[in-house]
């Protein structure tokens, strides 16, 4: 299921689609959105290494980032 969401972040508003996953793990962001906001990340230790539906390792490999939004 696909939402409207409108993120507001340092006084703009960014509007964005947001993907429902009810069996979803944890929150994720696509890298070329955070960088087409310039949102600022840190680093997380120890990285999280997603797994598509199959139980494979994503070929996007592991997320070492994260940002508050």
């Amino acid at each position: 299921m696909q939402i409207d969401v409108r993120i507001m972040y340092n006084g703009k508003e960014i509007d964005a689609e947001a993907v429902l996953d009810s069996g979803a793990e944890g929150i994720y962001c696509n890298t070329s959105f955070i960088k087409k906001y310039s949102l600022p990340t840190y680093d997380i230790e120890p990285p999280v290494y997603p797994r598509n539906v199959d139980g494979t390792l994503n070929k996007q490999g592991a997320i070492r980032h994260a940002a508050i939004l």
